[in-house]
């Protein structure tokens, strides 16, 4: 009776084990999937969510960046004729919009994206010198470039 006992304590022992070794594999398994996921969207300890990072190979462009892109600079020919409040704050909404988007959100190769980003804070920085945001953008890009060993793009 004794050994029946123990002979059922060591079979629920080794059964609880081997449930556990799956548990752990299927939890490692989750976060390893977890991280690739973040990594693949930016920095997962920043916050930031960089986007979709996969770049099309096959020469396309991200047609919501060059919509955006060309209004900002659309509007540069209005604001230079007319620079009232009005006008002002659109230019910046406009030239921010484009770059943000281009940073963080365009489905473009980091050389077509953060050049151009860079112009449009440095645009917006021109008609607002104040602008955190901006600058803050801006000096991150050209954190980048100077990581990178690059020129800063002018």
């Amino acid at each position: 009776m004794k050994k029946l006992i123990v002979l059922l304590f060591a079979l629920a022992l080794i059964a609880g084990c081997t449930k556990m070794e799956d548990k752990k594999n299927t939890d490692a398994n989750k976060n390893n999937n977890l991280m690739n996921k973040n990594t693949d969207k930016g920095d997962p300890h920043s916050g930031v969510n960089m986007g979709d990072n996969t770049v099309p190979s096959d020469g396309t462009k991200d047609p919501k960046a060059e919509e955006l892109v060309k209004a900002a600079d659309d509007f540069d020919k209005v604001y230079e004729k007319n620079k009232n409040e009005a006008n002002k704050k659109q230019y910046i909404e406009k030239h921010m919009a484009a770059g943000i988007y281009l940073t963080y959100e365009a489905n473009l190769s980091p050389k077509e994206k953060y050049g151009p980003a860079l112009k449009q804070f440095k645009k917006v920085l021109e008609a607002d010198p104040e602008n955190k945001e901006a600058l803050q953008n801006k000096q991150q890009i050209e954190s980048i470039y100077e990581q990178m060993g690059r020129p800063i793009p002018q």
